[in-house]
């Protein structure tokens, strides 16, 4: 298993008309993550959410935008392109399934533009 990316690689919108809370919720079902692995945090300063994703291999986080239903959704994940796109695959279709939608672009270590998913 390759090491986490020091800075994030993947960068991508979170779509939900439900909130962030349910879209946790598919992560954990379809996924197979606990709830220390997909879980919400919300602020004690202003109240806002935000979805967290942590395994070894994968980590997310969404941050609020002024638009209700959309979240900018980044994170760092390891291995080469084609795991990247094969996580983000699994991430992305189950979303799907239940009426989200999430998009990425992916870099690489030198912030250049490699590929997108979907």
């Amino acid at each position: 298993m390759n090491d986490l990316p020091i800075t994030n690689n993947v960068y991508g919108f979170l779509y939900s008309k439900t909130g962030l809370r349910n879209a946790a919720k598919v992560f954990r079902d379809y996924l197979g993550l606990s709830e220390k692995q997909a879980y919400i945090y919300k602020s004690q300063f202003d109240g806002n959410e935000t979805l967290k994703i942590r395994t070894e291999a994968y980590e997310f986080e969404t941050q609020s935008l002024k638009e209700g239903d959309k979240w900018l959704f980044n994170g760092a994940v390891a291995g080469d392109i084609d795991s990247i796109k094969a996580l983000l695959k699994e991430i992305c279709d189950p979303l799907n399934a239940k009426g989200y939608k999430a998009n990425f672009e992916i870099y690489d270590k030198n912030f250049e533009f490699i590929s997108e998913y979907p």
